[in-house]
C-alpha cells in the first residue's frame, strides 16, 4: 500500500465510506453487532476497512473520525494498542490454530485497559481450522461487554456454517470504474485504465504492481547503503530528486516499518520490534521536516544517517534482528 502506516490505521477508502457512517451509526444507537464477519472481494480494501473500523472504536472520542489525539488512539497508531488484537495464520499449514483461540479467550478473561471497546480481528477468517473454529464458537455467542470480534474474509464462502451462524455479516462495498480510477490516481498511478484492464474494479490488487516495482528499487537502494555507508549522498539523491520521489520513498518506509512491527509484534516485544518502530519515528520526522519545507534530499539524507546508526545499534543488541525497514 503507498498510503503511509497512519493513514492507513484510521482512513477509510471513498468507496467504504457509507458502510463505515452505518456502523457508526449503529454504535451510536447501541445496535453494534459484537461479531462481524467483514466480507468483500480481493482488491477492494478489506483491511483498510477494517483498521478504519477498528481505530475509530479504539478512539475514546468517537466523533466521525478518530481525534488522534487520545491515549486510544496514539497507542493504535503506535500498533501496540492492548485492546487491539490481531490473529493471522502461523505455522507450515498457515492455520488459525485452537491454541492461538485459547489464548484470546485467555485474554479476553481479562480486564480491559482502557474504557471502550477492545476489538479482536481474525484474518483471514477461512484459515481457522475445525478445532479452532468450535473452540471460537462459544466466545463469539457471548463476547463480553464491549468486546467486537471482526473476522475478515475474501473467501466468505470457505467460512464454516457454524460461524457464520453467529456473526451480522457486512458486505464491504467495492468501487465503481470512476472511483477506482481516480484512487488510482491520488496514488500517483498514471495508467489506471489499463491496469484495471487487468484487474477490474479491484484498484489495489492494480496498486500492488507498482509497490512491488517501488519495493524492489527501495531495497536494493538501502542494502547498497548498508554495503557502502559512503554512498549515503548519492543514494539519498537518487532516492529524492523530487519532493514527490522523497514523499514516495517515506511513505513506503513507514508503511514497511509498520509492517515490520506488527509481525513482530505478533510473536511477543523483541529487538525486531523496537528497530522498527523507531524506523517508523524516524520517517515521521523526516515527513515533517519537508512539510517545513527542508529540501528533500537533506530531509532523507538526514534519516538515512539516522538508520544506519540505527541498523548498527540493532546489531550489537542482544538477539538483534536486522528487520526494521530492510528485508
Amino acid at each position: 500500500m503507498s498510503q503511509d502506516a497512519a493513514a492507513i490505521a484510521t482512513a477509510v477508502l471513498p468507496w467504504q465510506q457509507a458502510a463505515l457512517q452505518e456502523l457508526q451509526r449503529l454504535e451510536r444507537a447501541a445496535r453494534l453487532p459484537q461479531t462481524m464477519v467483514l466480507q468483500a472481494a480481493r482488491g477492494t480494501g478489506l483491511e483498510y476497512f477494517a483498521q478504519a473500523l477498528t481505530g475509530w472504536l479504539l478512539c475514546q472520542q468517537r466523533t466521525d473520525t478518530p481525534c488522534g489525539q487520545c491515549s486510544g488512539c496514539r497507542q493504535w497508531r503506535a500498533g501496540n494498542h492492548p485492546d487491539a488484537l490481531r490473529i493471522l495464520p502461523e505455522g507450515a499449514a498457515q492455520e488459525i490454530t485452537v491454541d492461538q483461540v485459547r489464548a484470546v479467550t485467555e485474554l479476553l478473561s481479562l480486564s480491559r485497559h482502557h474504557q471502550g471497546y477492545r476489538v479482536v480481528q481474525l484474518y483471514p477468517a477461512e484459515r481457522l481450522n475445525r478445532n479452532a473454529a468450535n473452540a471460537l464458537l462459544k466466545t463469539l455467542e457471548e463476547p463480553g461487554e464491549g468486546t467486537v470480534f471482526l473476522l475478515l474474509s475474501e473467501q466468505p464462502r470457505n467460512l464454516l456454517p457454524t460461524i457464520r451462524s453467529r456473526a451480522q455479516v457486512i458486505t464491504v462495498p467495492r468501487p465503481s470504474e470512476a472511483q477506482a480510477r481516480e484512487w488510482l490516481m491520488t496514488q500517483g498511478i498514471s495508467d489506471a485504465d489499463s491496469r484495471l484492464a487487468i484487474y477490474p474494479g479491484q484498484p489495489l490488487r492494480a496498486l500492488e504492481d507498482e509497490d512491488r516495482e517501488i519495493a524492489t528499487e527501495f531495497e536494493a537502494e538501502l542494502q547498497q547503503l548498508e554495503a557502502a555507508p559512503s554512498e549515503l549522498t548519492n543514494v539519498a539523491r537518487r532516492i529524492a530528486s523530487t519532493r514527490d520521489d522523497a514523499t514516495r520513498f517515506l511513505e513506503w518506509l513507514a508503511t514497511h516499518a509498520w509492517s515490520d512491527a506488527a509481525s513482530h509484534l505478533e510473536a511477543g516485544p523483541s529487538v525486531g520490534t523496537t528497530c522498527a518502530v523507531e524506523t517508523y519515528q524516524l520517517t515521521l520526522q523526516a515527513r515533517g521536516a519537508l512539510r517545513a519545507n527542508t529540501p528533500p534530499q537533506l530531509a532523507v539524507e538526514a534519516l538515512l544517517v539516522s538508520w544506519l546508526a540505527l541498523r548498527a545499534q540493532s546489531r550489537k543488541r542482544p538477539n538483534g534482528d536486522m528487520h526494521g525497514g530492510s528485508r
